[in-house]
């Protein structure tokens, strides 16, 4: 028989695409496997538990979901409207089948669940200082509205909680938390 060939990438490739049309409960090795056309050995060589095969599946789904577009802000993009677009794409990406995944990743075995729990700290790290540069940096934010308690922090990680809380919720917009930003720091 000949050897299978493939990657832990086009594994998690596989994984991903059932996870989002179906959700993470619907990874299972063997059906991975047969997506992939190799056998339930294979996918245990890269990921030796189910557990593993689905934190490194959230984590990829998670990590398109929050970087990609959102590492760069566009040219003299305001806090507002990178907020704004950020939601968009968030409620995009988690409101159809990852509305779910946080629930899900709490299923998991504790040494898989603490591993996935890192991941989306990292990831949510990054997207906080990502809010925090583009904050900083937006000439039309009044910057006598960013003293005291009200810290460029304290706006962006108010943002990124509220952002999803309002995706769990299903809200469309987000509108009421973006317009509280949008009073809090502009004209």
């Amino acid at each position: 028989m000949p050897r299978q060939l493939t990657s832990r990438e086009e594994i998690l490739d596989s994984s991903a695409a059932l996870a989002k049309e179906h959700g993470l409960d619907a990874i299972i090795i063997r059906g991975v496997a047969t997506a992939r056309g190799v056998s339930t050995g294979t996918i245990y060589n890269y990921f030796p538990s189910r557990d593993e095969l689905v934190a490194a599946t959230a984590e990829r789904l998670f990590g398109e979901a929050f970087y990609e577009g959102f590492c760069h802000p566009e040219p003299d993009e305001s806090y507002l409207a990178y907020c704004k677009r950020l939601y968009a794409s968030l409620h995009e990406r988690l409101s159809n089948s990852g509305s779910g995944w946080l629930a899900q990743l709490q299923g998991l075995e504790p040494g898989a669940r603490e591993a996935g729990r890192r991941r989306m700290e990292e990831l949510l790290s990054h997207m906080l200082r990502g809010l925090e540069d583009v904050l900083a940096a937006d000439p039309q934010v009044r910057a006598d509205r960013l003293s005291g308690d009200l810290s460029v922090e304290g706006v962006c990680r108010l943002t990124l909680n509220g952002m999803f809380d309002a995706v769990r919720r299903g809200d469309p917009d987000c509108t009421t938390l973006l317009a509280l930003v949008e009073r809090a720091l502009y004209e």
